[in-house]
Order: C-alpha cells, then sequence, then structure tokens
C-alpha cells in the first residue's frame, strides 16, 4: 500500500484530487486496473493505495511515464498507444480522463476499451460535451489547439448498446472551454425476469400483463416436459422428476427439486432454452430458494429481477394443504354422524 507521503505533491495536485472524487472510482480491492493516458500516474497510484492488485497506467508520452515509475513503483506503466493493448488482457476498471479528444477515432476507442472489461468491468469515461441538439462531432478550439468533442446526443447515441450511468460534472480543465462529464459505462446483460411466488399468486397474469414480447418459460410445463421425457436433459434429472409424476402436484415436485443436488441441472436446461436473451420464468419456487437461484443466473451472466407482490390469495404446498384439509374434513363429518348416531 502507498504511503500518502509518497503521494508528488506539484501545482495541480488539487485539481488531481478534485477529479478523484467527481469520477466516483468504484472500491478497487483485489481488482484489475488500467488508466488509459495515465499521464504522471496520480489514480493509478490511488488504485494501488486502494487495494487494486493489478495495476497499470499507459501513456505515449515517455518523460511522464517515467516520473510515474518514480512516483509509484507498485505499478505497471508502459509507453504505449491505446491502439496496442494485448488481446488476451481483461481489466475490472478501466479509467479514460482528460484523453477521449485525442483519438482518431474516438467511438472506435471507446468500443475497444468496452471488449478490455472483465465480465462485470465498468468504463470510468470523463468526457468534454459541446454543445448542439444533432448527434455531432463539433469542432472547439482550446488555448493549446483544436479538437472534436460530442455533442450529448453522440454520446447517448455511442453508449446506446451498454448500460451506462451519468455520474455529474467533472472538474474544470484548464484551456478548455466547454464542461466535462462522467459516465460509468457496463456490458449489458440479458435480463431474468423471476416470477416465483406460491401457487395461486397470479404470476401468470402478471406475466402475461408484462412481457408479452419476451421469451417465456412455464416452470410448471418445463417440469412436465422433463419428466416425461420431452426436454433433453441430464437422464439423472429426468428420472427423478419422471417419478411419480402429477400435473396437480407441482409444487411438491418443486420443493423436492431444489431440495436435492439437481437444481443447477434444472436450471442449466433454462439457459440451454434461453440462450443468452433476456427471458420471463412463471414457475413456483420455495421462497428460500430464490437467492440461490439468482446467485446462479448472475455466475453465468444473467442480470436476474425476482418480481415479488402481495398474495393473500396464494396457496402454500398445494397438493399437501389439500390432503390435509380433506382429512380434516373428513374427521368432521365422522364427528358429526357419531353425534347423530348418538341422540
Amino acid at each position: 500500500m502507498i504511503g500518502y507521503q509518497t503521494f508528488p505533491y506539484r501545482p495541480g495536485a488539487s485539481d488531481s484530487l478534485n477529479k478523484l472524487t467527481q469520477l466516483k472510482i468504484l472500491p478497487l480491492t483485489a481488482k484489475t486496473f488500467l488508466d488509459v493516458g495515465c499521464n504522471e500516474g496520480f489514480f493509478c497510484g490511488y488504485a494501488l493505495f486502494d487495494g487494486a492488485r493489478k495495476v497499470v497506467g499507459i501513456d505515449i508520452n515517455e518523460q511522464f511515464i517515467q516520473s510515474a515509475k518514480q512516483n509509484f513503483p507498485g505499478c505497471d506503466f508502459r509507453v504505449q498507444s491505446w491502439n496496442d493493448l494485448p488481446s488476451d488482457e481483461k481489466y475490472d476498471v478501466i479509467l479514460c480522463s482528460s484523453a477521449l479528444h485525442y483519438a482518431d477515432d474516438q467511438e472506435k476507442l471507446i468500443h475497444m476499451l468496452m471488449d478490455k472489461l472483465s465480465r462485470n468491468g465498468v468504463l470510468i469515461l470523463e468526457v468534454g460535451i459541446a454543445d448542439g441538439n444533432g448527434s455531432d462531432w463539433v469542432e472547439v478550439k482550446r488555448s493549446i489547439d483544436t479538437r472534436y468533442f460530442p455533442t450529448q446526443n453522440k454520446v447517448n447515441s455511442i453508449l446506446s448498446d451498454y448500460a451506462y450511468k451519468y455520474m455529474g460534472e467533472s472538474s474544470p480543465q484548464i484551456g478548455d472551454p466547454i464542461p466535462r462529464y462522467v459516465y460509468h459505462i457496463r456490458r449489458k446483460k440479458p435480463y431474468a425476469f423471476l416470477l416465483m411466488q406460491k401457487p395461486g399468486a397470479g404470476k401468470t397474469t402478471t406475466r402475461k400483463a408484462l412481457f408479452q414480447d419476451q421469451k417465456v418459460i412455464s416452470g410448471d410445463k418445463l417440469i412436465l416436459d422433463i419428466g416425461s421425457k420431452k426436454q433433453s436433459c441430464s437422464s439423472e434429472l429426468q428420472d427423478f422428476l419422471a417419478q411419480g409424476l402429477n400435473p396437480a402436484k407441482i409444487d411438491l415436485a418443486v420443493r423436492s427439486l431444489f431440495s436435492s443436488q439437481l437444481w443447477k441441472d434444472y436450471l442449466d436446461v433454462i439457459l440451454q432454452i434461453t440462450n443468452g436473451e433476456t427471458f420471463a420464468y412463471d414457475g413456483y419456487v420455495p421462497s428460500s430458494y430464490h437467492d440461490l437461484i439468482s446467485d446462479y443466473l448472475k455466475s453465468n451472466d444473467y442480470f436476474p429481477i425476482n418480481l415479488c407482490w402481495d398474495s393473500p390469495d396464494s396457496l402454500d404446498d398445494l397438493g399437501v394443504r389439500t390432503k390435509a384439509e380433506a382429512r380434516k374434513y373428513a374427521m368432521y363429518l365422522a364427528a358429526v354422524r357419531s353425534k347423530i348416531r348418538n341422540r
């Protein structure tokens, strides 16, 4: 970990500290970090300070890199263009601050950096935005040169294929006549909308109202198809669900399935059917297993959303409850008949 005294102080250091807060960098403990256009390594030094396990800074200015190596020897600094990043390197957090407007093809650079993110990685992009209502690149004269900056509509267009969040304004850049803004950008993931309430809670009605255009998986039908060997899956799962399969007692089959070790096989069938697309799952699952399902879907690059609502008329353990109530009623009838006979 870097001690505070190792941070080099020089004119403009306070501006970097201000920008550090405005970038809203995520916690970096045990993560990998890349700063594109790292200058003298200030943000790389922070990443190491915050516990990143691997910190890489690149810049084409050899003098900047030499200073960065002296200031923060625990980081990996490279005299390197962003066009020459190794194809096999992925990073949890990539920072592109005060650099985008130097690219010959700014849109291409954004897409290229997104390709360098790990599965759950985030690109932190600081970008100057020019005035204008169109989706354009606007030529802006600065104190040191002339560069092209995107309008807001252009930024929205470039980022439309990603999940992104506007984080606020960044520090003004000396010599730049336009404001800069910060975005956190991630790759989109397919959604898994999970309707797993108890039987009778209105899952199917809710699903039909909300997801008319999405791929839908009916839990009841899938279990019946697996048990009757109409759906391909492991033989163990087929045999397990085939035992005593009863369309009226799907809730019992679900409980038995998730208390076994075959629940992953069942979820793998769902993943096979959905094939990386957004889907809605309509099927009862006991609430104690909801987190298990969400975690497994997350591990397979889905974004799970468990839809829950008040359902006072739902039927918990329908098959068991029906038998229990029937037995109670039989006992009641027997008691009534006994009283009649003893009059």
